[in-house]
């Protein structure tokens, strides 16, 4: 009988498990906020549920996460595209065809995948097949991580996507993991790319090991709290500001976001 968990996680992921104590966090061009390596990098809000957790005051950059479908899940709320799972929860079962999957553990590790590699709790699974993914939600609700799917636009160092004729162009947000493991949230600024392009800009520039896009048009959320804005001149530990098309007062129209802490784990 085919197998469908693969024990023993492959070099990639070996190294992005890993958390070392001296790590460095992506920086430069384009870099809104990074993390290094570890447990409390990132979390996954589900919106509404979760929206009194922006007013947290620990340093963090939160934006939009997975795509938000054009209909409902129960009482009426948002609902992500895709495979969605909330420390633990199983908030859809619908799998994407999208070949890029965040995977943030109880803890707060995180890590981009590619599905047919999915890996949570030291497992690893194929989601394009029906029981691997079956296995996959088993194993990510006994370990309360959560998991979102995206497009994959660089896997292993290499670009995933291919150019498209008149492929639209939009201001662009992508999540992207260094070899070493440490996590960044990357824009084109306020200048519109189209995927390819902004996917080849950001390996040109960053060189990420795996990437995958952010949901943005009308559903960019994007703000930043603590530590954080404090530096960036506001002079208000724990102040928050907005940097994205909607503000707190847009959220009823958004399923997802997620936080990066930046310079988590490192030093």
């Amino acid at each position: 009988m085919r197998s469908h968990v693969r024990r023993g996680a492959c070099l990639l992921a070996a190294v992005l498990l890993a958390a070392p104590h001296a790590a460095a966090a992506p920086e430069g061009e384009g870099v809104l906020a990074s993390a290094c390596p570890g447990p409390g990098a990132m979390d996954l809000l589900l919106m509404p549920e979760e929206a009194e957790a922006l007013d947290a005051e620990a340093a963090a950059l939160t934006v939009t996460g997975a795509y938000t479908a054009t209909d409902k899940r129960d009482a009426g709320k948002p609902k992500p595209v895709g495979l969605f799972l909330h420390r633990g929860q199983a908030i859809s079962l619908e799998y994407g065809r999208m070949d890029g999957l965040l995977v943030i553990e109880a803890d707060g590790a995180a890590r981009i995948l590619s599905a047919p590699s999915a890996q949570v709790a030291g497992a690893s699974f194929d989601l394009t097949d029906l029981e691997g993914r079956r296995a996959f939600v088993a194993a990510a609700k006994t370990a309360g991580a959560s998991a979102l799917q995206s497009h994959l636009l660089i896997r292993d160092g290499e670009l995933d996507l291919r150019p498209v004729e008149s492929a639209p162009a939009a201001i662009r947000r992508i999540l992207f993991q260094d070899s070493d493991g440490a996590l960044a949230i990357w824009q084109s600024g306020a200048r519109a790319l189209t995927l390819h392009e902004a996917a080849e800009e950001l390996a040109r520039l960053h060189a990420p090991a795996m990437a995958m896009n952010l949901d943005m048009g009308s559903y960019d959320f994007c703000e930043r709290t603590g530590a954080q804005s404090a530096a960036a001149g506001d002079g208000v530990r724990g102040a928050s500001y907005s940097c994205g098309f909607l503000d707190r007062q847009g959220l009823e129209r958004l399923s997802n976001l997620i936080r990066l802490h930046p310079d988590a784990n490192c030093g």
